[in-house]
């Protein structure tokens, strides 16, 4: 893990690849698109073949919780969950929502402000993408969680060709243009040093926008060939 020392000299606000505070008051409208909403159904689906049949009573931890969305998500799942940010603005944007059984707090992930083995389950959802130093955030989160005990990781594919052409055309003020995407092989092979990991691809989302709607058939069917050109990669590490 890592030394006191070295946690803090990266507490700082250029720990994030992107500055978030930039996207606060916007970033929730993507969810509300057509295309959007779509995509967001089609990872919480995946997303929830990694959580346990019983939450209630657990406490999971949010890392990189943004604007609350998925910290809302795993509240209604029975979770107690703590959401934490870097980005003071997202985590004002998360409180205005009143979001039961969640506390938010404002917190670099390279050095999280709790004690070892706070947490039954650590999530971080298109989150590790923007970090500076995956390694530290990783190591952070596995030493707030319980043991036995899971870390839950969402990330961009980096094999998806919607996410690669959105960061050709994105410029540098958009989140896009600045992560680092993984493919399903780098997540797994990030994931285990520290442990069992499964993983799993998602969010086959037609580019034509009429084929939209179609969208769960030919994530069905992607998934059932073993496709890994999905835009979503949601990763489950036994601790």
């Amino acid at each position: 893990m890592l030394s006191a020392e070295r946690r803090l000299q990266i507490n700082d606000p250029k720990a994030s690849r992107f500055d978030f505070d930039l996207a606060a008051n916007s970033y929730d409208s993507w969810y509300t698109s057509r295309r959007g909403a779509m995509y967001d159904h089609l990872e919480k689906k995946l997303i929830a073949k990694f959580l346990p049949a019983k939450a209630k009573g657990k406490k999971l931890l949010d890392v990189g919780c943004g604007t609350g969305h998925w910290s809302q998500v795993f509240s209604e799942y029975g979770f107690e969950v703590t959401g934490v940010d870097i980005s003071e603005r997202m985590i004002n944007t998360a409180l205005q929502k009143g979001i039961a059984n969640v506390s938010f707090h404002v917190a670099d992930g390279h050095l999280l402000p709790f004690a070892d083995n706070s947490f039954d389950l650590t999530a971080a959802i298109t989150a590790l993408e923007f970090v500076r130093d995956t390694v530290a955030v990783l190591q952070e989160m596995i030493r707030c969680t319980r043991k036995p005990g899971r870390i839950l990781l969402g990330v961009l594919n980096g094999l998806s060709e919607v996410n690669r052409q959105r960061q050709r055309q994105y410029r540098a003020e958009n989140p896009y243009a600045a992560a680092r995407l993984f493919s399903p092989v780098e997540l797994k092979e990030f994931l285990e040093p520290y442990g069992p990991v499964e993983i799993g691809v998602g969010g086959f989302v037609p580019a034509r926008s009429w084929l939209v709607p179609l969208a769960p058939w030919f994530d069905r069917i992607a998934r059932m060939f073993g496709s890994q050109k999905g835009a979503f990669i949601a990763a489950v590490l036994e601790l």
